[in-house]
């Protein structure tokens, strides 16, 4: 599918390194695209030989960067969120943690150099919440992409991207909720963690 063939705009995106907190969230994003960029030019043979490097560093490099507790609630949806135990809302976001380190770890390997254009950014309304947009140049053509953060204790963090005007967590969104409403979440957490 041509949105997950091009969801390393969202990996190349995510920093190694903790930005200082007076950073704006196109700063955040544009000087991520420099470290990634580079870490995956100078380790991508190891990154596609060697699977528990590349979850090692999915873990160190990306997971830190989103926000994968909003992240779950928008999934899961306000209505299931409220409905279901703190127990099962902690089984749920690990759950939802693996499945982003599963499903784009190996994106980090597809990589092969593609460049990105930054639009000029405008703030919203609200200083903890950002979106901020881009152009993905490809061969191809050209792809538009947009990225939702928000700031918590003083770091921007990535809860959304948007690939040619799909929604990352609007698609899961979709898909989770038919099965929370068929099987119940522990069925769907049980799916995710056995995935």
């Amino acid at each position: 599918m041509k949105f997950f063939k091009h969801i390393i705009v969202f990996l190349a995106l995510i920093p190694s390194v903790s930005l200082a907190s007076e950073n704006s969230p196109d700063d955040f994003l544009k000087d991520s695209v420099q470290e990634v960029m580079l870490f995956i030019s100078e380790n991508k043979s190891r990154l596609e030989e060697d699977d528990r490097y590349l979850t090692q560093k999915m873990n160190e490099i990306v997971i830190p960067k989103l926000d994968i507790e909003l992240m779950s609630r928008i999934v899961v949806g306000k209505k299931n969120w409220g409905n279901i135990s703190d127990e099962e809302k902690k089984n749920f976001i690990l759950a939802f943690r693996n499945l982003m380190v599963k499903t784009y770890m190996k994106s980090l390997t597809a990589f092969e150099g593609e460049k990105i254009k930054f639009l000029p950014y405008v703030p919203g309304k609200r200083p903890d919440i950002a979106k901020v947009k881009s152009i993905y140049l490809l061969s191809e053509g050209e792809i538009p992409v947009s990225y939702r953060l928000r700031k918590t204790n003083n770091n921007w963090k990535v809860y959304d991207i948007i690939i040619d005007g799909i929604s990352l967590l609007k698609n899961y969104r979709s898909d989770f909720k038919s099965h929370i409403n068929d099987f119940g979440i522990v069925s769907l957490i049980d799916k995710l963690n056995s995935d």
